[in-house]
């Protein structure tokens, strides 16, 4: 007797197994990591919190990897996706990394420059001190971009190494530097410091490719699928982000940790605005960041853009009609 209600519990059992949508259909496990808290971070967050993920069949573990950790953990295979600064992949993928852009959903530097109350326009930094995180990188990148669209010869100002943002602006305010660069949601505490705005870089002529979705180029073809449902989910983020203030706000709050909701409103209009639906990558900027790079790299010099991104799978995306589909979709108020 004892055997036979064994049996019809493991039968019953095995029958609502069958039954389950997520026994049926099991979900794909990936990781997709970001290197740093700000807004080109919110599709993900997005992603993440509205089950969009898991509405295209992916169980996607969202994790903070700080800096070239999380290059170094995706190149290992631990994280599939990585969500941020594409002049990272680029640099590393010249050095030989097995990395490339899927897509880019910020194609706009969001800087601004500032500077003490004595510099009013752009020609007054020549001669001047100007702070970055570090020599060489998105930073240093930054500033490179601006002073060429001023015409401002970079050999006539000093570039020096000032790390994080906090003792930047704190040594614009001692004197020891004349200008540095925030990004667009940190210009209300730079202006309260007392500094000058001297320009949103938002406004330059050029591109660049600032956020992108990135991924190695074998996992994209053993995992073309998967990379495919990931795309169209975070897509399905931007686009939240864009047409659900609300929401957005909800996931700014939820994982950047900020409770001033002065604060919360300004990373919403400085990033999703600027971001881009279908994420496309616009390709001079891609040309924009080897040529900085060609001023230390000589490899850089014989790089063509298109060696760094692989967009077969949004062109895919795009004759099917995916983003058509997605744009017509009525916005929140």
């Amino acid at each position: 007797m004892k055997a036979r209600f064994i049996f019809a519990c493991w039968t019953l059992w095995i029958g609502v197994s069958a039954l389950s949508p997520y026994r049926a259909h099991a979900q794909e496990r990936v990781r997709a990591y970001y290197p740093g808290i700000s807004g080109s971070q919110v599709p993900l967050f997005i992603a993440s919190d509205l089950g969009l993920f898991k509405k295209r069949g992916l169980d996607v573990d969202v994790v903070f990897i700080r800096g070239a950790s999380g290059t170094a953990a995706q190149l290992a295979g631990e994280v599939h996706f990585g969500i941020g600064q594409s002049f990272t992949a680029i640099a590393g993928a010249l050095a030989g990394a097995d990395t490339t852009i899927a897509g880019t959903y910020v194609n706009k530097l969001l800087y601004s420059f500032v500077t003490n109350p004595q510099i009013t326009r752009p020609s007054d930094l020549t001669g001047k001190k100007i702070g970055v995180q570090s020599i060489g990188g998105l930073n240093s990148a930054t500033v490179s971009m601006a002073l060429k669209e001023w015409g401002i010869d970079e050999s006539k100002v000093s570039i020096l190494r000032a790390g994080e943002i906090a003792p930047r602006l704190q040594a614009v305010l001692a004197g020891n530097l004349d200008a540095t660069i925030v990004t667009t949601a940190e210009m209300r505490r730079a202006r309260a410091a007392g500094l000058h705005i001297l320009a949103d870089l938002r406004s330059l002529k050029g591109s660049f490719p600032l956020a992108s979705v990135t991924v190695r180029k074998g996992y994209l073809q053993t995992k073309r699928e998967v990379a495919k449902k990931f795309l169209m989910a975070f897509s399905e983020g931007i686009h939240v982000f864009q047409t659900d203030k609300e929401q957005g706000l909800k996931s700014v709050l939820k994982w950047m940790k900020i409770s001033e909701r002065d604060a919360v409103e300004d990373i919403y209009q400085s990033f999703a605005p600027m971001m881009s639906l279908p994420p496309k990558t616009n390709l001079a900027g891609v040309q924009g960041v080897l040529d900085f790079l060609a001023t230390s790299r000589a490899e850089a010099k014989k790089a063509s853009p298109q060696d760094f991104v692989d967009e077969g799978i949004l062109t895919e995306l795009e004759r099917e009609g995916f983003f058509k589909a997605l744009l017509k979709e009525v916005k929140k108020p």
